[in-house]
């Protein structure tokens, strides 16, 4: 354990992308597309996301038309990139910096702190939908930052990661984050399926438990096609149960037997998000929260092999919806067999290309280090401003109807989890 103390790595990244935004009215219709989507094709659940993936609830806008039949249309139909329609990105792209910044604002409140800037703004997004109407002039501002501002904000946090510093801490702590991960994605994944959750609400949330919390489910949906709803309800459940595992580790550590090295390597191998694990770890003192951070930040750089490993997996289970979805022999079961080899391509999350490079120029040094952290800091304001968008378009109803099934898995899931860190931390000690 003594490698723990040696050296401090960057802290780790937090929160990653998110593709598309979904109509709640679609979603209430069919019983959301969290829990049931099993009940109908993947080609058709994947075709009314693209086809809905700037617009609002059409109830929103029904309402919207109703009091100003001018503006309904153009806000129903909003244009595609900042340049062709800067005036439509105002409203939305305005109240999302508005969340974030309130969001950064409470996260210097003592309690609040262990929440994290992200997440607050992802919870303020959802209070304000909750409490008040979105103005029909807010979703194309709003679907911008969910998308091209996540990504953005995705890659320049990659200034905040040094390669070396997973290097210098050692096989063994690869091999024990490479192995938590696995097997928290894997007994997550089954327990939430057992207990009826979507395949992609399930995914989102075992990612979030294995890898880095709201980051992994932010950086994971886009690559599984997961809609807002899911990933608002993963990020809440993350936040929640990371938050109550918090309070508990600080009240256990003196009945663990640990040294402050050991603590922070246990914290930051089984916790949910860098918040938690700072806030946990600091009970052991400093040498506990360096080891934290090393053993976090050795499971952040394994999002992106992940991230890979399931796009594949989401293609695969696409293709193999649609084709037993369609007739052998019928018309519908030749398109799909000739659509099968485009949905079949390996997706390359580029978001995710981007964030390695800018780690890597992070480690060789060639950025001077004001400019790495005012770029970190950047990322942070652009990450909290998607989040915002998400929670400004999540459907509460949603959440109330899956959101404790998912909690449930996630709670039994890391409970499971800190066992096998308690477990690790006697195998890294014999190992010296």
């Amino acid at each position: 354990m003594k490698t723990f103390t040696q050296r401090l790595g960057a802290p780790a990244l937090h929160e990653t992308g998110k593709e598309k935004t979904d109509s709640n009215e679609r979603q209430d219709k069919a019983g959301s597309s969290v829990i049931k989507e099993e009940t109908r094709p993947e080609e058709a659940q994947a075709g009314g996301r693209h086809g809905s993936a700037d617009t609002f609830a059409a109830s929103d806008f029904a309402a919207a038309q109703a009091s100003n039949p001018s503006a309904a249309p153009a806000a129903a139909k909003p244009e595609p990139g900042f340049g062709r329609g800067p005036a439509r990105l105002a409203t939305g792209l305005g109240m999302t910096l508005a969340l974030a910044l309130a969001a950064k604002a409470l996260a210097l409140i003592p309690g609040l702190n262990v929440v994290g800037q992200l997440v607050l703004a992802l919870l303020l997004g959802i209070a304000w939908r909750a409490a008040a109407p979105v103005p029909a002039s807010a979703p194309a501002g709003l679907a911008f930052a969910s998308k091209k501002l996540l990504r953005a904000g995705i890659i320049l946090l990659g200034m905040r990661l040094s390669l070396l510093d997973v290097v210098h801490a050692g096989p063994a702590v690869f091999a024990a984050s490479a192995g938590n991960i696995l097997f928290a994605t894997v007994v997550v994944y089954a327990i939430a399926r057992r207990m009826n959750v979507g395949p992609r609400l399930a995914m989102l949330s075992a990612c979030g438990t294995g890898i880095c919390g709201a980051a992994a489910i932010a950086g994971i949906s886009p690559q599984i096609k997961a809609d807002d709803d899911e990933t608002a309800v993963g990020v809440t459940v993350i936040a929640l149960l990371g938050t109550l595992f918090t309070v508990a580790y600080t009240l256990v550590y003196p009945l663990l037997g640990f040294s402050s090295a050991e603590y922070g390597f246990f914290s930051g191998a089984t916790l949910h998000e860098i918040a938690h694990v700072i806030a946990a770890a600091a009970p052991g003192g400093s040498a506990a929260v360096d080891s934290a951070l090393l053993a976090k930040l050795t499971r952040v750089a394994l999002l992106a092999p992940v991230a890979l490993v399931l796009g594949v997996w989401a293609a695969r289970r696409e293709r193999r919806g649609a084709d037993e979805g369609a007739a052998p022999g019928s018309a519908a079961s030749g398109a799909a067999g000739s659509a099968a080899p485009r949905r079949a391509g390996v997706p390359v999350p580029w978001f995710i290309v981007g964030f390695l490079a800018a780690a890597a120029l992070n480690t060789i040094g060639i950025v001077p280090q004001p400019a790495a952290a005012a770029a970190v800091q950047g990322a942070y304001l652009l990450i909290a401003m998607a989040m915002a968008g998400l929670g400004l378009n999540v459907n509460l109803a949603v959440f109330r109807r899956h959101g404790l099934r998912a909690s449930a898995a996630v709670l039994l899931g890391s409970v499971l989890l800190s066992l096998l860190g308690i477990a690790e931390v006697y195998v890294l000690r014999l190992l010296g």
